[in-house]
């Protein structure tokens, strides 16, 4: 071999070497600011603790997330300087009102105010009693005309505020259509897949929530569509073992999340319709879902909320699962897609179309399809 040969080898060498240093340095570095990110992703994604032995919270390495932290707070600090600050018009309180949906009533009376405790009991769960809480000033007013089996009324210049995973996200495009195309009415979608109740450090809906009710003082009705992704062992926090799914922690952890949903929707006068999830293909998953769904129904009730299956829906009795349903005209349509999860167009329309059935909209003339 000549010695140009020789040198232009060596060359070659050094640059590949050079570019496997910078390659690994700079996954290094990557990890080292974004491991508080990385580690939420594990957590979702197997479901166990994701700390990295003896590094994982050594002062050194634990620097790198403080520093992220610190410029995303900067960062977010920035914005909000940027941002000119807007009034907030409060709109005019209404009351909050329930209606039995298994004998559906004309009118729905709110009933009188009760002082809230500073400590709320854990109430019995066994025989839920629907409470309707109304706020003094609203309580004196006159009903308010629902329609039969409608839990609750829109009118000009209300929002409905869409919470939810992938599920929602199949369905809110079909449901705000059809309240911007026929009633005018604006949504607020923050349906974000992968999420759920279980892993608020990865994202976290009750905050989100009160949040968005905080800065949307036009929102009357707030439909839910959540769990599929809570079926698993829940994280306490930094070096603290998950608990594990269906155990009474895990229940007492979980409904409390619920709660916390439910309470800003009272503290703000909005509506909740929570939909629970449908049966699923795989047995394990869909014995989850009926128990989170379980959950559901019981702490809507206690508010005074609504909540309704998305079984009865699909064409779903007991603990049947189908990627078909059959129309009123006895046609077969498909409404599932072949995960045994998600939902197809169809399905998705027939969700939407149940929800919106459920609305009244007094005074509101309908301007299209």
């Amino acid at each position: 071999m000549q010695a140009s040969d020789s040198k232009q080898l060596f060359r070659v060498q050094v640059g590949a070497a050079r570019a496997l240093y910078a390659i690994v340095v700079t996954t290094l570095l990557l990890f080292w600011l974004n491991q508080d990110s990385i580690k939420l992703y594990c957590q979702q994604k197997y479901h166990q603790g994701c700390d990295i032995p003896l590094l994982g919270q050594a002062p050194a390495w634990r620097f790198g997330a403080q520093l992220t932290q610190a410029l995303e707070q900067q960062r977010d600090s920035l914005l909000a300087q940027l941002q000119p600050e807007q009034p907030v018009v409060l709109p005019e309180p209404v009351p909050v009102l329930t209606v039995n949906l298994e004998t559906p009533a004309v009118l729905a009376r709110p009933l009188a105010h009760k002082p809230e405790p500073t400590h709320r009991a854990a109430a019995p769960m066994s025989a839920p009693t629907a409470v309707v809480v109304a706020h003094p000033e609203v309580a004196a007013t006159a009903p308010t005309r629902l329609q039969p089996g409608t839990v609750a009324a829109l009118a000009t210049g209300d929002e409905v505020f869409l919470v939810g995973d992938s599920l929602m996200q199949g369905v809110a495009p079909h449901l705000a259509n059809s309240l911007r195309k026929r009633y005018q009415i604006r949504t607020v979608n923050l349906s974000k897949q992968s999420t759920g109740l279980a892993y608020p450090g990865f994202f976290n809906w009750p905050k989100t929530v009160a949040e968005t009710l905080e800065h949307g003082p036009n929102i009357r009705l707030m439909v839910v569509f959540l769990g599929p992704n809570d079926p698993w062992d829940m994280p306490q926090g930094k070096g603290k073992p998950f608990l594990r799914f269906k155990s009474p922690e895990w229940e007492t952890a979980y409904r409390a999340r619920i709660d916390s949903i439910l309470e800003q929707a009272r503290a703000h006068q909005v509506q909740v319709l929570w939909v629970g999830p449908p049966n699923m293909e795989k047995a394990r998953l869909s014995n989850a879902m009926g128990y989170l769904s379980g959950l559901y129904r019981e702490q809507t009730a206690l508010y005074g909320q609504h909540y309704v299956s998305a079984n009865p829906i699909l064409g779903y009795a007991d603990d049947g699962f189908s990627y078909t349903t059959q129309t009123p005209e006895g046609r077969r349509v498909k409404v599932r897609v072949d995960d045994g999860i998600h939902f197809t167009i169809t399905g998705q329309k027939l969700i939407a179309e149940q929800v919106l059935s459920m609305i009244s909209f007094p005074g509101l003339t309908v301007t299209g399809h």
